[in-house]
């Protein structure tokens, strides 16, 4: 028997400390993964396109306190019923620096079902405050998160914003999105897409 999505209406999350569980782990790149969640109790997130949220990790610092990060949203609040963030695996800087705690916990130990403290959402940079006929979207890294945002709901809006995105990787295998970015710009005349890289791969045919 198929329900209408209409009949069970949900709560909306605007603001404050919630409970999220793992809904989802994506391997996005060999060093990046995203991380899906969802409320509970069930809750429709809502939020500005490109603003982040803090997490509350059930580990601590030196000091035994909760350690807290914040981490861009990277999904779209056009898709209410779950949140994503993007995290890329941080390495250690150098001799005697440690690699990043969190972000190695989060690849190494968090899992499907987990539950975890959520705090927010936070930012004044979001495309809902500051809206404009023509963007220009420029990001490097995992710093294409925020972005990524604010182009999905754009996109699922049907907006006709003029939208430019240039993004900087080292190597195409280090292009997060790379299918989703290329899907956009393949759907939609008003999204250009242009990709940079920072390293010769000669290993990887590239064409950008």
């Amino acid at each position: 028997r198929i329900t209408s999505p209409v009949a069970h209406h949900k709560s909306h999350w605007t603001g404050g400390e919630i409970t999220v569980r793992c809904l989802q782990i994506i391997q996005e790149t060999h060093d990046v993964k995203t991380f899906r969640f969802v409320a509970e109790p069930e809750l429709l997130f809502d939020f500005k396109p490109g603003q982040f949220v803090t997490l509350k990790l059930p580990i601590t610092d030196a000091k035994g306190r909760p350690i807290l990060r914040s981490y861009s949203i990277s999904s779209s609040p056009s898709r209410p019923h779950t949140l994503d963030i993007t995290v890329k695996r941080v390495g250690s800087a150098g001799e005697g620096l440690p690699p990043g705690v969190v972000s190695n916990w989060l690849h190494d130990a968090l899992e499907v079902g987990a539950t975890l403290t959520l705090q927010g959402p936070y930012g004044d940079f979001n495309v809902i405050d500051h809206p404009a006929d023509k963007l220009l979207l420029i990001s490097a890294g995992s710093g294409i998160t925020p972005m990524m945002s604010i182009s999905q709901w754009l996109s699922d809006r049907a907006a006709t914003t003029d939208i430019t995105f240039i993004h900087a990787a080292r190597t195409p295998a280090d292009i997060i999105f790379h299918q989703r970015l290329a899907l956009l710009a393949a759907q939609h005349p008003h999204f250009k897409l242009a990709l940079t890289l920072t390293r010769n791969a000669p290993a990887q045919p590239w064409s950008g």
